[in-house]
């Protein structure tokens, strides 16, 4: 790919010295570099603890605090970038657009971020689309689709229910009062499993709470989240 995915203009490979004796191999990119820079990073020493959320200190935000007054436990969610304009009309191209080439901007980031969790035993499940979201508007599942190769389990199928509106046209109030959309299809009993639950955004936390308690009734050991804005 020679020219940048967002706005056009020729890619430059930019080779370091300590690079070209690293031996690892070239991946090439997909936008530049004034491109990715528009994307806002979020800090893992001053985010909140339960969501990913931003924070100019490391302490648990009122969102979680909600959470947990709830009864829940936290899902201590990673978040990679936030959640701003420059987020949102990339997600707009790629989720509900459906342009798939716009999955290679963020996918070697995200799989880096889940194979860690690999690495310490974790069973990997991304949420869900619906069959009518899958077969005539995308085609695709967003998540799926930066993971790649990386092995994850089909434990959660989204359960039918035609005419459900949508989480991107719900409020925040509506959102909170979503029903278990969720159906578990997995193993009969997960007893010591530790899940990573994979999502593309953060928002109320209630879609990724809803698949935790699934899990858990399940039998997981442990279960936390991995989106990639929060």
């Amino acid at each position: 790919m020679n020219e940048c995915l967002l706005c056009g203009r020729k890619l430059k490979q930019d080779m370091t010295f300590d690079f070209l004796f690293s031996f690892r191999p070239l991946e090439q990119s997909v936008v530049c570099k004034a491109c990715r820079q528009k994307f806002e990073k979020i800090d893992f020493k001053t985010s909140c603890p339960g969501c990913g959320r931003q924070m100019s200190e490391k302490t648990i935000c009122e969102d979680c605090k909600r959470w947990e007054k709830a009864g829940y436990e936290l899902l201590f969610n990673q978040a990679l970038y936030k959640y701003d304009e420059n987020m949102k009309a990339y997600v707009t191209r790629y989720k509900f657009m459906g342009d798939y080439r716009y999955r290679l901007i963020f996918a070697n980031e995200l799989q880096e971020k889940v194979a860690e969790f690999q690495k310490q035993g974790y069973a990997i499940v991304p949420i869900p689309v619906d069959r009518e979201t899958f077969e005539k508007t995308r085609g695709f599942n967003q998540v799926l689709g930066w993971l790649g190769k990386i092995d994850c389990e089909n434990y959660l199928v989204m359960r039918q229910n035609k005419g459900r509106l949508k989480q991107s046209h719900k409020d925040r109030a509506m959102r909170m009062k979503t029903k278990q959309p969720f159906e578990y299809v997995g193993p009969n009993n997960l007893s010591d499993k530790k899940i990573l639950l994979v999502d593309d955004i953060y928002t109320t936390g209630r879609t990724l709470y809803h698949a935790k308690t699934l899990l858990e009734d399940a039998g997981a050991k442990f279960v936390t989240s991995v989106t990639l804005a929060r």
